[in-house]
């Protein structure tokens, strides 16, 4: 692995997830050449960073935007293939890759290394909460995955995914003791939150909240307890949201709307599922979600019946957040906000689940819930995480809301391929598991829905 790892990062972020490469070239990158060190470490946090945002809302976004039929692929070409279900280990080698190269695992550690060389115990915590988030994208996709020796072998093993997640949950410890702690910290140089501690720290609490959810199919009702525990310290402001950064330059421009000024970009539209919800319930978020079909309302494709529901589907690209500057939400105050009504609920505290749902519905004009149900707040959480790839972990831990397979397809994909770059040079890459691409699941999630 560390062969071509060395190889696809000599050829910068622009290879791996198109349209970020040029925040390496920002004035944020550029630091004193006469504090090396610390120039270094702060080139590397951009690219990190931007590194993330491609994994966040590039290719795997887009896939599971439309498995989880909050989108849908049209025009028989390739996004309605794997819309559909029909992906191969080249499907997503880059987004794979991506874990390692070009601002993936190896920058992370030699930043962390430079960290701490400059003694800057607050630098270091914000880079251990990016090292989370990076392993945290190939062990959800992916699951088994290498992590332990990736930075230290040509052909590391494949760590155990409940393993890793343990390995992440005491990153987070240590990035948030680390984050209270000296140093001054990235400052301007952190493209998220201008090296604000306070904001790292309950962004890392509401990913150890993810991080239990995500352990609960296998390890039981504590994780939910867990998952509480972690988000009552969690993001507690939507000022505090953890968001992409894009501006109006061309290759720094948000990822869905790049892709929606592709030739491919108009075969992306509206899933009938998530359109039938929004409406159902008189949901304002519609216009920032899609534009208006022919007939000045909102339908969707049904990947299930593959027909239309509702009239035209409704195009993304003329949507209210389809501009070049939307700072696309990575982990917010709404995702912590229904971790919190859902493990309530789960706790047999409707009152409380009824406070935290509502503190979301609230916030958009919606009508209040006195007692919510688990699917109340589950589909409430399917609306706010809306291009968010976090949805399917939810939807695989709680099969909520319900979802009807693609037409002649028996199960909702659990899991990706693995990238056939690894499979070629790492022999010690596992056969993926299950009869078929489209059956293989991940060990945190034996039970299809």
């Amino acid at each position: 692995m560390q062969r071509h790892i060395a190889l696809a990062a000599g050829f910068g972020l622009v290879a791996l997830i198109s349209g970020c490469g040029n925040f390496l070239d920002a004035p944020k990158a550029v630091a004193d050449p006469n504090a090396p060190t610390a120039a270094s470490v702060n080139q590397l946090l951009s690219g990190i960073e931007a590194n993330i945002f491609g994994q966040q809302e590039g290719p795997v976004a887009m896939l599971i935007c439309e498995w989880m039929q909050q989108c849908a692929g049209t025009a028989g070409r390739f996004v309605e293939v794997q819309g559909a279900y029909t992906i191969n280990n080249n499907s997503f080698d880059g987004s794979f890759a991506s874990i390692y190269t070009a601002g993936g695992l190896v920058s992370i550690k030699d930043a962390e290394a430079r960290a701490d060389a400059l003694a800057d115990k607050k630098y270091k915590g914000v880079l251990e909460v990016l090292e989370t988030m990076d392993v945290l994208f190939g062990a959800d996709n992916w699951g088994d995955i290498p992590y332990r020796e990736a930075i230290t072998s040509t052909t590391p093993m494949f760590d155990p995914q409940l393993q890793i997640y343990d390995d992440l949950l005491k990153l987070l410890d240590q990035a948030i003791g680390d984050l209270n702690g000296t140093g001054s910290g990235p400052g301007a140089y952190d493209l998220v939150y201008s090296g604000d501690p306070t904001k790292w720290i309950q962004a890392a609490h509401t990913l150890k909240a993810r991080i239990y959810l995500h352990l609960a199919e296998v390890r039981g009702a504590g994780q939910y307890a867990s998952a509480q525990t972690e988000a009552l310290l969690g993001i507690s402001t939507p000022a505090n949201d953890w968001k992409a950064v894009h501006s109006e330059a061309t290759s720094e421009r948000n990822m869905w709307l790049q892709f929606q000024l592709t030739s491919f970009g108009q075969d992306l539209v509206a899933g009938a599922r998530l359109v039938g919800i929004m409406k159902a319930q008189n949901d304002p978020r519609l216009p920032d979600y899609f534009g208006k079909n022919s007939a000045g309302g909102y339908g969707g494709y049904d990947v299930a019946t593959q027909q239309t529901v509702g009239g035209d589907p409704s195009p993304i690209a003329n949507s209210n957040r389809n501009v070049p500057t939307f700072s696309q939400p990575i982990i917010t105050y709404d995702e912590n906000e229904l971790i919190l009504a859902e493990t309530y609920i789960r706790a047999g505290s409707i009152a409380n689940a009824a406070i935290h749902l509502n503190n979301v519905r609230s916030r958009y004009g919606k009508s209040l819930i006195a007692a919510p149900t688990l699917a109340d707040i589950m589909t409430e959480k399917y609306i706010a995480l809306f291009q968010n790839i976090e949805y399917w972990n939810d939807y695989k831990r709680t099969c909520l809301p319900t979802l009807t397979p693609a037409l002649g397809r028996s199960v909702v994909p659990g899991r990706l391929p693995y990238g056939i770059t690894e499979v070629q040079t790492n022999p010690n890459t596992p056969p993926d598991p299950g009869a078929t691409l489209i059956t293989g699941r991940n060990p945190n999630d034996p039970n299809a829905c």
